[in-house]
């Protein structure tokens, strides 16, 4: 594996761990039903699309920015006196 998937195998138990002690229940827990864990996940999703989209923002606006830096270096470099 990579660091990466090392990574998020780490992650997955550090979560894993955290639901335990906040819940008291694992992922092996028999009280919900398929429906149920439907509910569950769709939830989750809805939260990473929120999540995408923020950043999608986030990420939109600091390209914007960019390119503004960009176009005042380009107008100041032009105002520059040429090199003889």
């Amino acid at each position: 594996m990579s660091k990466i998937e090392d990574e998020v195998c780490e992650e997955i138990q550090a979560r894993a761990e955290r639901g335990l002690n906040k819940y008291g229940v694992t992922m092996e827990r028999g009280d919900l039903n398929t429906r149920e864990w439907l509910q569950h996940l769709l939830e989750e999703l809805l939260d990473a699309a929120v999540y995408v989209k923020r950043l999608q923002k986030e990420y939109d606006e600091l390209v914007e920015g960019l390119e503004q830096v960009q176009g005042l270096l380009e107008t100041l470099q032009s105002r520059l006196p040429e090199d003889e």
